[in-house]
């Protein structure tokens, strides 16, 4: 059995509330909630970063666009 992630919901023009809810939870599932009315920026990176580091800072300045993307 393999898993498929669901496309995000799509707002038609009607039941704002029930879709407002559905995106909410979808972009909890994909941990992109707590960007969505954050609007500060990242951090600017540091000398002498490891990799994993400079990859988590990677990844977290993506989230925002992520999250858009599925708006």
């Amino acid at each position: 059995m393999s898993f498929t992630p669901q496309p995000p919901p799509i707002f038609a023009g009607e039941n704002y509330h029930i879709w407002e809810v559905k995106m909410k939870t979808y972009l909890q599932a994909h941990d992109l909630w707590n960007v969505v009315g954050n609007d500060t920026e990242s951090a600017l990176l540091r000398d002498n970063l490891t990799i994993a580091q400079i990859r988590k800072h990677s990844e977290e300045c993506a989230k925002k666009h992520k999250a858009m993307a599925c708006l």
